[in-house]
This record gives C-alpha cells, sequence and structure tokens, in this order.
C-alpha cells in the first residue's frame, strides 16, 4: 500500500530528529514515482558564532528519497 504524502511526513519526523536533530521541517516539493517519493524538505539549523556565544538559525534544504510503502529513508541528497 503507498502511503500519502502526509503520512511520509509523519513517518519522516523520527528518522530526521535521528540524523539531523530536527524537530521541524517543511516539504517545499513532492514527487511520487514508482516505488519512491522524492521530496525536497526546508529546515532552521542551529549555528554558533565565531566566538562561540552568538547563535544564529541558517535555512538549509535537502533532497531525500523515501520509499513509497513503509516511508523510510533511502537516499539523502544535499
Amino acid at each position: 500500500m503507498v502511503l500519502s504524502l502526509i503520512e511520509v511526513k509523519e513517518k519522516l519526523k523520527p528518522q530526521l530528529k535521528s540524523l539531523w536533530g530536527i524537530d521541524d521541517f517543511k516539504v517545499v516539493r513532492a514527487e511520487r514515482k514508482d516505488k519512491f517519493w522524492i521530496l525536497i524538505v526546508e529546515y532552521q539549523e542551529s549555528e554558533r558564532g565565531p566566538a562561540g556565544v552568538a547563535q544564529y538559525f541558517r535555512t538549509k534544504t535537502s533532497g531525500l528519497s523515501v520509499e513509497a510503502e513503509t516511508g523510510k529513508i533511502d537516499t539523502l541528497i544535499d
């Protein structure tokens, strides 16, 4: 059974938390191929300034290939 985009996004949350340490992300583009969902996700990454005191956030974009039936990440494209 092929998962919907909403179901895939829910299954991605714990995977991206363990991989990148993010809680919140936005799917900005999605396309379903035969056995995979191809997703482009956008998220905020925390970084420290040169002195190590200031903290700022940078928006990052990454691509994912996700299995359509299980919702597991197959390939990461940074």
